[in-house]
C-alpha cells in the first residue's frame, strides 16, 4: 500500500472516532435475558427495571410491570417493550424502563432512576450533543393517564427524580404523551433543552407507561426504536422532519404546524405536574391563534397527527 495513502487513513482514523455518534444498545428491544427470578421474568439487555434495582429484596417482592411483547407486535423486527401499570398492596407501580439503574425503597417516593458511572451494565456512555430524542409507541392509557419519556444528559453522577439534584445536567427534556389510545405505531420526537455548554459524559433515559405523579392502573405502552438524532453535520439528520412553531402573547398562543401535506391534530397543554390544562384541534400547514387563560409558568405543548408526534415548551 502506498505509504501517504496508509499516513491519511491513520490520519483520518481519530476524526471518525470522535464524530462517531452515540446510539442505544438493544435500541429496538429485539434481545432479552433472564436476571434471577426464572425463565418468567426477563429483560431487555441493555435496559433494566425495578426487579434489577440496587435493592435485591425489594427487587425480589417488586411486581412485574414490564414484559417483552407478543411476537411480531414491534415497528421494526419482532418485538418491542410492553410496560404496564399495577396496583398492589394499595401502590400503583408504574410500568418502567430505563437504560440506567434503579434505586428501590419501600416508600416510592423516595426511589429513582440512576446513571451508575462505575458498572457499564448501568449506564450509557456519550461523546456527543443529540438534537433530539426519537422513538415510535402505542398506548392504552386509563382514563386521567398517559405514557412519558425523559431524558438528561450529564457529567458524573446523576439521578432522575422529583426532588433530583441537576447540578451535573447538560441538557433534559420530559415527553408527556397524548392522554389517547394509540393502536397504530406513533412516532414521537422530543427536541432536547441544553442548559450549559459543557460535553455529556453519560445518556439517561426512562420509558413509562403512565404520569408518574397521578399513574393510574391498568395504563399500557409499547416502545421500539429509541435513538438519538444529531443536526450538527456530522451524524444522523431527520429527512423532511415535520416543525412545530408556537408563540405566545397576552396569553394567547399561536400555533403552526409544518409538514409536508395538510392533515388534523390533536393539541394538549400540561403544567409541569403533568397535568392536562387544555386541549384544542387544528390543522397542519394553517395557523391557529389560541386563547390560554393560564396562570404564569412553564408548560409543555404536544401535537399529534397520523403517527407523529411533536412538543415544546412555553413560558407564559
Amino acid at each position: 500500500m502506498n505509504k501517504n495513502l496508509l499516513f491519511l487513513i491513520i490520519a483520518l482514523i481519530p476524526i471518525f472516532t470522535i464524530t462517531a455518534q452515540t446510539q442505544f444498545d438493544n435500541s429496538s428491544f429485539e434481545e432479552w435475558e433472564e436476571i434471577g427470578f426464572g425463565p418468567d421474568i426477563i429483560e431487555p439487555i441493555e435496559w433494566s427495571s425495578i426487579k434489577s434495582s440496587d435493592n435485591q429484596t425489594i427487587s425480589g417482592q417488586a411486581p412485574h410491570v414490564w414484559d417483552r411483547s407478543e411476537l411480531g407486535n414491534a415497528h421494526t423486527g419482532d418485538y418491542s417493550v410492553y410496560l404496564h401499570t399495577v396496583e398492589v398492596f394499595g401502590i400503583v407501580a408504574t410500568g418502567t424502563i430505563t437504560n440506567g439503574r434503579y434505586h428501590a425503597e419501600f416508600n416510592i417516593e423516595n426511589a429513582y432512576t440512576f446513571t451508575d458511572t462505575v458498572d457499564s451494565q448501568w449506564h450509557t456512555r456519550i461523546t456527543a450533543k443529540p438534537d433530539s430524542l426519537v422513538g415510535w409507541y402505542k398506548a392504552k392509557p386509563s382514563v386521567g393517564d398517559f405514557p412519558t419519556v425523559k431524558v438528561v444528559l450529564h457529567t458524573g453522577y446523576a439521578q432522575i427524580s422529583a426532588l433530583s439534584d441537576t447540578l451535573t445536567y447538560v441538557a433534559s427534556s420530559v415527553l408527556s404523551l397524548p392522554e389517547e389510545e394509540v393502536t397504530e405505531w406513533r412516532r414521537f420526537s422530543l427536541p432536547i433543552t441544553y442548559h450549559t455548554n459543557d460535553m455529556p459524559e453519560f445518556a439517561l433515559v426512562i420509558l413509562t407507561s403512565s404520569n408518574g405523579i397521578t399513574a393510574k392502573e391498568n395504563s399500557e405502552a409499547w416502545f421500539d426504536d429509541i435513538e438519538f438524532i444529531y443536526n450538527d453535520g456530522t451524524g444522523v439528520a431527520e429527512q423532511n422532519a415535520d416543525a412545530l412553531d408556537i408563540y405566545t402573547y397576552d396569553n394567547k398562543m399561536s400555533v403552526f404546524v409544518q409538514s409536508e401535506q395538510k392533515e388534523s391534530y390533536n393539541l394538549a397543554v400540561y403544567d409541569m405536574s403533568g397535568k392536562l390544562v387544555m386541549t384544542n384541534t387544528g390543522l397542519t400547514k394553517e395557523k391557529v391563534i389560541l386563547d390560554m387563560n393560564l396562570q404564569r409558568g412553564i408548560y409543555a405543548i404536544t401535537v399529534s397527527y397520523g403517527t407523529k408526534i411533536l412538543s415544546k415548551k412555553i413560558i407564559l
